[in-house]
């Protein structure tokens, strides 16, 4: 009976034999690979590019960094690279038109665009006398100026004798407040006359900035 029992187990133990060896995996081996095998390579390898993008750019017309162009940018100017004063003056129909002059006196190259803020101001304390200037209807355009150039904002006003006293109230000013644009940093250009008192009475006006030192 054992001769019969052990001939009936040989079978099985062939079959299973065959059964591990055609899977190619030991019986008693792992049934994964190791974690560390399984792990994939960063993103970043495959594609060769850089985790984040490279810093040290700036985008134009920001002061001081370098375009997405590669060119560097050119900011605006600030007050302190500025030099005001006033040009040779001309009339016409009763109306003064004086050049309002822009030096860049800085060592950099920057751009003026729009309209200066202009008032009149009088007294020790600078106070404003009146409305600040009235911007005229003509085209805007960014002048670029290098370091020594000038542009120039043309002021147009009349004599007080062209009103009536009453209602015009004339005083004495000392000159012109100026913001260059953009700016909240402004420059006293002094100028010596009378101005109406009266809002809205004799209100100057002024052009946007154009190149040169007149038009």
């Amino acid at each position: 009976m054992k001769r019969l029992l052990v001939l009936l187990a040989a079978p099985l133990l062939l079959a299973a034999g065959c059964s591990s060896a055609s899977n190619g995996t030991p019986a008693d081996g792992p049934t994964s690979a190791p974690a560390s095998a399984a792990t994939s390579a960063p993103a970043t390898a495959a594609t060769g590019a850089p985790a984040t993008e490279p810093s040290g750019t700036a985008a134009p017309g920001t002061g001081g960094g370098v375009s997405s162009t590669g060119q560097a940018s050119t900011s605006r100017c600030h007050t302190g690279d500025l030099k005001l004063s006033l040009g040779e003056g001309e009339g016409a129909a009763g109306t003064a038109y004086v050049p309002l002059i822009f030096k860049n006196v800085s060592d950099r190259t920057c751009t003026l665009y729009g309209f200066p803020g202009v008032s009149w101001v009088a007294g020790d304390d600078g106070h404003q006398v009146n409305v600040p200037f009235a911007r005229t209807d003509a085209a805007k355009s960014t002048i670029t100026l290098a370091a020594g150039a000038v542009a120039h904002a043309t002021l147009a006003t009349h004599d007080v004798g062209f009103y009536d006293a009453a209602q015009c109230r004339a005083v004495s000013v000392r000159g012109y407040r100026v913001y260059p644009p953009d700016e909240t940093t402004s420059i006293f250009v002094p100028l010596a006359t009378k101005a109406c008192s009266a809002k809205g009475i004799d209100k100057g006006r002024v052009s946007p900035i154009a190149k040169g030192a007149t038009a």
